[in-house]
């Protein structure tokens, strides 16, 4: 038992308060640290220990000031420091419900300790409790956040105990020297639903339908990973969850909702680092912004949410005296209503402080309010085509566009988005003509039209995925029809009907049916988040009578190309196959192949009369056709349509395939596929 003199303490306190000492103060059985908040954290402990229990309280019983914190290195125990003796009989710990924060190495090396209780939320510092090898259990009766390494050299760690309702998270290496690590036998390891760890080494993994968080660090450094395929279940990936990994596509459910996404959550992945587009989205969160030389950035009207330091880095050089900027202002669309701590931040400097640029958004929308709840400095957008903020758009505003299209006068980033109607992010004179349209009532839409109305890339993309999701999660019926159609054919008639027979794999009648299992249906029938806006050739969209008509079409693909040079078939995994419900390459190829004329020619066998010299088979034009309601975004019909280009050249029974006329060359087939999806019963 350890005892010490209470009313010496409260004296020696008194002390230092009266000749202002800059001391660690202390009262009742604490020594502390006072923070910037006015809380204290805890810095020693000068109370009672029985039977080997250290209960640290939440309150100072002198002064009444509330103990917040452990500040690092409070209970780090060292042999030769005679001071830290007591702490060798520390076989357990309790740490009451108001202390929510364990600094670094705050227990570190206790030589005796056994078990631990958290009494409320919790959140351990790196190394909190390194090298305590005699501990066996923890128990957590709130919230738990494990840095790095918490946990590490504690080998006889075998119980980790967590309340149903509480959340669980763990950083890299907090608990992977442990026993309870050690002895998981599966390649995830959870506590809860929240991914702890993977262990595995494949190459493709599925996400267990009993996790709804992947946690932070989860994947950091795996080597192995290139695909994960997330559950409908997961709505959370933790910080760093794949960090340094060799992640290169993360497949989403369709149906589910990612609600947060950590810090450096890919960072330094090939999932991230080859992302071809502009702004690095996670279902409806913008986690990166990947330019640095777009002076007015807009963010996607889509976006719910701005992750923390989404614009961290965006600067065009530094050196210690100065940094380099291009980007100028960030105008926030309507539908954001959350903000990420230093989300705007462009860098960070040596000293801690930040820079943004001008934020703008527009007044009266959710975004504004929670800019200004947030705390932010904004700057209110005119309404958009409405230049002159006289609450009309008018042959004046397409007036005004005009002149900035053609510089006779300038304008700020607010004036120019505003401005800026088909978001390419230039102010031309297809804008003025556009506002002026509007003007003389030759195209119907208003200014809050133009605010909400998805028209960049990734914009329809997202309303398209927002729409499907919607359609499936209702389970509404709707009537389902599937053509195909052999469009044009042109090989050499002896061997027709043989090539015809490879085109028509796969092929039905025209079925017009009701189905009432939307999301059997439309589960898979598109997966956005697999896709990047640099798989789109082309995306409109058109406002008629309150419904939005989005067409996307997607860029050719080359599903196939054999060769002598290529004798494999490596198609079959493109972003076509999980677009189109159409035949798949892999399909197509199986079917020629099991062809007893099918073989690859060799140079050795210049004479085989059964031989293929070339096979291809190339995906022309996808096109989604998408009719929604505009304020509901309730899908009304969706059209899908994709052209397949097949050509093979070889032989069978020693005669040429070839296009009609000609003794050698391709002979081709050209087949088109459609599908379409309505009568929706909302």
């Amino acid at each position: 038992m350890r005892k010490i003199n209470k009313k010496i303490v409260s004296l020696v306190l008194a002390l230092a308060l009266v000749i202002g000492c800059a001391v660690t103060a202390f009262a009742g059985d604490f020594g502390y640290n006072t923070k910037d908040d006015g809380t204290g954290a805890i810095t020693e402990f000068y109370g009672e220990i029985e039977d080997g229990v250290l209960v640290l309280d939440d309150e100072d019983e002198i002064l009444g000031l509330p103990m917040t914190s452990v500040a690092d290195g409070a209970f780090h125990y060292d042999e030769d420091d005679d001071a830290l003796a007591y702490l060798a009989d520390v076989t357990s710990i309790i740490i009451a419900e108001g202390i929510s924060e364990i600094g670094i190495r705050s227990f570190a090396n206790l030589p005796s300790l056994e078990s631990v209780e958290f009494k409320g939320n919790v959140t351990l510092a790196p190394n909190a409790f390194e090298g305590c090898s005699a501990l066996k259990s923890v128990t957590f009766d709130g919230d738990a956040y494990l840095g790095r390494y918490a946990f590490v050299n504690c080998s006889a760690l075998s119980e980790i105990n967590i309340s149903d309702d509480a959340s669980f998270d763990a950083e890299y290496g907090a608990l992977n020297s442990t026993k309870w690590f050690a002895d998981y036998t599966v390649d995830f390891v959870t506590v809860g639903t929240t991914l702890v760890a993977y262990k595995g080494h494949d190459e493709e993994e599925t996400i267990p339908l009993n996790i709804t968080k992947i946690g932070a660090s989860a994947f950091e450094g795996n080597d192995t990973i290139k695909k994960i395929i997330l559950s409908r279940y997961v709505d959370t990936i933790g910080n760093k969850a794949f960090a340094d990994s060799a992640l290169e596509e993360l497949v989403f459910d369709n149906l589910g909702t990612i609600t947060e996404v950590g810090t450096d959550a890919f960072k330094n992945t090939p999932y991230f680092n080859n992302y071809e587009g502009e702004f690095f989205i996670v279902g409806d969160i913008l986690v990166k912004y990947m330019r640095n030389d777009v002076p007015f950035v807009i963010i996607p009207n889509t976006v719910k949410e701005i992750a923390a330091d989404a614009f961290d880095g965006c600067y065009v050089s530094y050196d210690p005296d100065e940094y380099s900027f291009v980007i100028s202002s960030i105008t926030v669309p309507a539908s954001v209503t959350e903000f990420g701590d230093n989300c705007f931040a462009l860098a960070t400097f040596p000293d801690g402080t930040t820079y943004s640029p001008r934020i703008y958004a527009y007044a009266g929308t959710p975004a504004m309010t929670a800019l200004e709840n947030a705390g932010y400095l904004v700057e209110i957008m005119p309404a958009m085509a409405d230049l002159n903020g006289d609450g009309e758009i008018t042959a004046a505003d397409a007036r005004i566009a005009l002149r900035i299209a053609v510089k006779l006068d300038d304008a700020d980033d607010a004036l120019k988005a505003a401005a800026d109607v088909d978001s390419d992010k230039r102010v031309t004179a297809a804008d003025a003509r556009f506002i002026l349209r509007i003007a003389v009532g030759l195209e119907k839409y208003t200014s809050t039209d133009l605010l909400y109305m998805p028209k960049t890339d990734v914009e329809l993309l997202m309303a398209y995925k927002a729409a499907v999701k919607k359609a499936a999660i209702a389970n509404v019926g709707y009537t389902k029809t599937v053509s195909n159609k052999i469009s044009d054919i042109d090989v050499y008639f002896q061997h027709k009907n043989k090539v015809k027979s490879i085109a028509e794999k796969g092929m039905v009648n025209t079925t017009d049916t009701y189905e009432s299992d939307t999301q059997a249906a439309l589960d898979n029938l598109f997966m956005p988040t697999l896709l990047s806006t640099s798989d789109i050739k082309s995306a409109t969209n058109e406002l008629s009578e309150g419904k939005y008509n989005i067409t996307i079409v997607m860029n050719d693909y080359q599903d196939a190309y054999i060769t002598l040079q290529t004798p494999n078939y490596t198609g079959g995994s493109s972003y076509i196959d999980r677009v189109m419900p159409v035949v798949s390459g892999k399909v197509f190829y199986d079917a020629i192949s099991s062809n007893s004329w099918f073989k690859l020619k060799d140079n050795s066998d210049n004479l085989t009369p059964n031989c293929v010299r070339k096979y291809a088979l190339t995906y022309s034009e996808p096109t989604i056709k998408l009719v929604v309601d505009a304020e509901t975004l309730k899908v009304e019909s969706i059209d899908l349509n994709v052209t397949l280009n097949f050509a093979v050249d070889g032989r069978v029974n020693g005669i040429d395939i070839s296009s009609k006329g000609f003794k050698t060359g391709d002979g081709t087939v050209v087949r088109t596929d459609s599908v379409s999806f309505s009568d929706f019963q909302w």
